[in-house]
């Protein structure tokens, strides 16, 4: 024990020789580092503020470094106060809230700081290092202890509820309830030795202990976090957890790495990411962990437990071994951020940057039985060079998602990259698509807009020689901003770009630029690419520019080069623009460009068509019959069949599509149309002849016999009267006997019957085909008496059976008809006699059609008066019907009514 005294009391002493000795040392490096650092524009920030970081790089196998990972974390020194403080002493433990910063120190004294360094308060509790610092979760009490066996907890605004206890061992960990600011909470907290024992308040403020578990032999108790109603304490012989509600031990997590790693050099660190998460890193282990209750079986036939176990339990969730040594742990999300320390130094690598002794600061995404590293930072602490595991600590603000770094001469806090830093390191990466994103979907980003993200990117792409990428950029970022546009223009300009740019600039819907602008894109397209100015000609609206500048512009050019089509098609469009159409539309022409049907439509210029319909046809033939037959109004027939006289088949095609689509405009022309079709499409000719009413028979039939066209020529005969002709061009022509039976059908002339009967009958196969067809339309005696004796005919006797039979089947036909014609008759007068002798009711309200009074008589025992009633359903008084007829057939109805009965 005075050895240990000794120790304790020259402990001071020691730290201010080395701080003597290593100031200068530690200054010397910090300033070479820098330098070398921001050449590098590789780590930490501007200044002596900031905290220097590096990041690693892996090398593949070719030597290609690969691309930079984005950091998750960023890192500033712990500056103010605390680095006169760490000039002077070393700092052994932290504690922290969102609020404060308490550190210890090897000279046992106790520094309140703010997040800047700043100091708030002081105390000097302890003669030896400070090993271990804890708050309640309020904030409002501390405790610490010691190896001088000295436990404090103070108040940092009240003296009430401190205390300071002298206990027989060394002390190594302390830690209060989080609830120990309440009143009514027992102002518990717990002190570890080679047991763990629980202080608790008592009557009159005296403070009472009680063992929660002896050490066994497991050694001293080395971390202890208290969460909830769960207290974690490490031993070196596991990690034990307890109920601190029955204050019972609910599990036991053995150490499971090397027990070689003596315990004062790789301590336990524990950390609970929650009340029910707890994180265990030791060694190189690191596990998470939950608490679970309990299942508390229901069935009546399983047998009791014989001892009762606790109602919750620890459960590990994930466990992995790392390739390096933990010195602190704490949660950041769903992942787990660790301090880290290299298993293996190499000392050759320091004098390149990469000294393997820095520590780092590892983001891990724990799997089962593994991990996947998703970033790591090596930090550049102050001298880094002389510690050990056992010099760093980790403090975790769950809440706040910071972690303070500690070593004996630096402290150093990491945070989440807020959306200003990622955009940062976005921006210096020149990952500008990436940076866009971001500020379009956040509304974290303070420092940056999509404007200046925006800008900064096509600058990027410019400098690149990505200029349709730039331009297109243009669109989106440069929205409805006329001066940004101009700007964009020059730059382009600058790089002789403006073709790739030209599509982008606003052509309207709001934003128009000035037409100077847009002269300057023409001229440079003029001058560098024919091509591109004449796509931008199309596709400009005129009002946005001069458009008679550009035109003598083009002029100018086309005077040295009359050959340029290109530039020939850009000058009618232009032209078009101005509305001098007849100049487009002549260029066009001669260019025999198709996009004069496009002009025509456009601008309705089809009372040009006619003028040009030669030149049109000539370019494309279907187009221009389209618009013909569709704007006859515009363009009249006779205007278009002048001009084509000359070209036989642009007539033919003209007349053709107009006697399809307008019949009725196309019948003056049906004469010369049957000439066309007789010489260009011959199918057509005789459905025209059949159908058509609307041309000169002669003139017809003389162009049909010129070419000898037989088929359409009997029609012409026929419907011109000469049926013999016609008969004998079928005939002697076509030999078509059905062909010369049905034309004599249709006329049922007789001398038509008599000259096929004549050119029949010296060729018996044409006399059985006649006795065969001719039916009941002549009498068949005058084609068999007239047949040459001893000539035989094949298949007479069926024709003669057929002609027996047919004239049969005519009688039967006319007799059933006679037999129906009776019948019906007879039926149909039945009907009318029934009609007439149906019975007409007369109702005693009816009245005299003549004298209007009553027809019936109501009166009892008075005489009924006769009465008549026509078909029409009128009913009069016999007597007044007598004497409203003429004298002459006043005899003939009166007795004509006696016979009846006295009705009529």
């Amino acid at each position: 024990m005075m050895g240990g005294k000794e120790e304790k009391q020259t402990s001071p002493v020691q730290n201010k020789e080395q701080e003597k000795k290593e100031e200068e040392q530690v200054q010397d490096k910090q300033e070479k580092k820098e330098e070398e650092f921001k050449e590098k524009k590789a780590e930490g920030k501007k200044g002596s503020e900031g905290a220097v970081k590096k990041e690693v790089e892996d090398e593949e196998e070719d030597s290609e470094e690969e691309e930079e990972e984005e950091p998750k974390l960023k890192y500033e020194r712990v500056c103010g106060d605390l680095r006169d403080i760490l000039k002077r002493d070393a700092a052994t433990c932290i504690a922290a809230n969102s609020k404060l910063i308490i550190v210890g120190t090897s000279w046992g004294r106790i520094h309140v700081l703010d997040h800047q360094g700043n100091k708030v308060r002081e105390f000097a509790p302890h003669n030896s290092p400070v090993t271990q610092l804890d708050l309640d979760a309020n904030g409002d009490y501390i405790a610490s202890c010691c190896h001088d066996r000295r436990v404090v907890v103070q108040g940092l605004y009240t003296s009430e509820n401190s205390h300071t206890l002298v206990l027989e061992a060394p002390v190594r960990c302390v830690t209060l309830d989080p609830m120990y600011y309440k009143p009514r909470s027992g102002r518990r907290f717990v002190v570890g030795t080679t047991k763990l024992i629980l202080y608790e308040k008592a009557l009159f403020g005296q403070l009472r202990s009680s063992v929660l578990a002896e050490g066994g032999g497991a050694g001293p108790v080395r971390a202890m976090r208290w969460a909830g109603q769960f207290l974690a304490w490490a031993t070196d012989s596991g990690v034990r957890v307890t109920d601190m509600a029955t204050k019972s031990i609910i599990t036991l997590i053995k150490r499971d790495h090397s027990l070689a790693l003596p315990g004062e050099q790789y301590l336990p660190h524990l950390c609970w990411a929650n009340e029910q998460t707890l994180m265990v890193g030791w060694g190189d282990s690191i596990k998470v962990c939950r608490v679970r209750v309990r299942s508390t079986p229901h069935s009546p036939h399983l047998t009791p437990a014989p001892v009762s176990l606790p109602l919750h339990y620890l459960e590990i969730v994930f466990m992995f071994t790392t390739d390096f040594y933990v010195c602190g742990l704490g949660p950041l999300d769903e992942h787990v951020v660790v301090l880290a320390y290299n298993k293996r130094t190499d000392r050759q690598q320091a004098s390149l940057g990469l000294d393997s002794r820095r520590p780092q600061i590892r983001v891990l995404e724990p799997l089962q039985g593994t991990f996947e590293e998703l970033s790591m930072d090596v930090l550049e602490t102050r001298g880094y060079q002389e510690y050990l595991p056992a010099n760093y600590h980790l403090e975790c603000l769950v809440e706040d998602k910071q972690f303070y770094i500690v070593c004996p001469q630096d402290i150093v806090v990491a945070k989440p990259r807020s959306a200003d830093d990622r955009m940062e390191w976005l921006l210096e990466h020149n990952k500008y698509a990436e940076a866009l994103e971001l500020v379009k979907a956040s509304r974290e980003v303070r420092q940056h807009t999509v404007l200046s993200v925006g800008q900064a990117y096509i600058d990027h792409l410019m400098s690149v020689h990505r200029y349709q990428e730039a331009a297109k950029m243009c669109t989106e970022i440069l929205g409805q901003d006329k001066a940004l546009w101009e700007q964009a223009v020059v730059w382009f300009n600058r790089a002789r770009q403006l073709r790739v740019l030209s599509p982008h600039l606003p052509q309207g819907e709001g934003l128009y630029l000035d037409p100077a602008v847009y002269q300057t894109v023409l001229l440079d397209l003029l001058h560098s690419d024919h091509q591109g100015f004449l796509q931008v000609v199309q596709q400009w609206s005129g009002h946005l520019y001069n458009v008679p500048y550009i035109i003598n512009a083009v002029l100018e050019l086309l005077a040295r080069n009359t050959n340029n089509l290109t530039l020939l098609r850009a000058l009618a469009h232009l032209y078009s623009n101005i509305d001098k159409h007849d100049k487009a539309l002549a260029i066009y022409l001669k260019l025999k460009h198709t996009g004069v049907f496009a002009l025509i439509g456009r601008h309705n210029l089809y009372s040009c068509v006619a003028k040009h319909v030669v030149d049109l046809m000539t370019l494309d033939a279907a187009a221009t019959l389209e618009m013909c037959v569709q704007h006859t109004d515009a363009v009249p027939p006779e205007s278009v069949t002048a001009p084509l006289t000359n070209h036989q088949e642009y007539l033919y095609k003209y007349l053709d599509a107009l006697y399809e689509h307008c019949r009725d405009l196309s019948k003056p022309y049906h004469t010369l149309l049957i000439s066309l079709y007789a010489d260009w499409n011959r199918p057509k000719l005789l459905p025209l002849l059949l159908h058509s009413s609307s041309y000169d028979l002669e003139a017809a039939l003389r162009v049909c016999q010129s070419r000898c066209l037989t088929v359409e020529t009997i029609h012409l005969l026929d419907r011109t009267g000469n049926s013999q002709e016609s008969l004998r061009l079928i005939l002697e022509e076509q030999q078509d006997l059905p062909w010369a039976i049905r034309l004599c059908k249709e006329h049922d002339d007789v001398d038509l019957w008599g000259q096929l009967i004549n050119y029949s009958l010296d060729k018996p196969e044409c006399i059985r085909q006649l006795l065969n067809n001719i039916g009941t339309h002549i009498d068949p005696l005058l084609i068999v008496q007239r047949i040459p004796e001893g000539m035989e005919i094949p298949g007479l006797r069926d024709a003669l059976v057929k002609i027996l039979h047919d004239y049969h089947l005519q009688i039967e036909l006319r007799t059933g008809c006679q037999h129906i014609l009776v019948a019906d008759g007879s039926n149909l007068l039945k009907k009318k006699v029934a009609a007439q002798n149906v019975a007409v009711p007369v109702y005693r309200d009816t009245e005299c059609a003549a004298c209007n009074k009553k027809v019936l008589n109501h009166r009892r025992g008075g005489e009924q008066s006769s009465v008549v009633v026509f078909a029409c359903r009128h009913v009069y008084h016999q007597l007044c019907v007598y004497l409203r007829m003429p004298a002459r057939n006043k005899k003939f109805v009166l007795s004509a009514e006696m016979t009846r009965g006295g009705t009529s």
